[in-house]
């Protein structure tokens, strides 16, 4: 799933603390930044100045429930 557009970045990232399970972004190159890593979140924040980059990553749970969790940031 992808992040909408327009998306609250922080409050995000603080709802992916609440998760179970660990929760990726998977960037078009494929790299992976573990969300609940404090220095990938970093990374997250430093990708929002080119929205090209989220806008081409995918957000991946390795529970359904944390889509769920996070379903008010997510789009299919």
């Amino acid at each position: 799933m992808k992040l909408k557009e327009n998306v609250n970045l922080v409050e995000f990232l603080r709802q992916t603390r609440n998760c179970k399970s660990e929760v990726y972004l998977e960037t078009e190159d494929e790299d992976k930044l573990n969300l609940k890593s404090v220095l990938s979140q970093y990374v997250v924040v430093v990708m929002a100045g080119q929205r090209d980059l989220l806008e081409n990553a995918q957000v991946v749970c390795k529970e359904d429930e944390d889509y769920q969790a996070l379903s008010a940031y997510l789009t299919a």
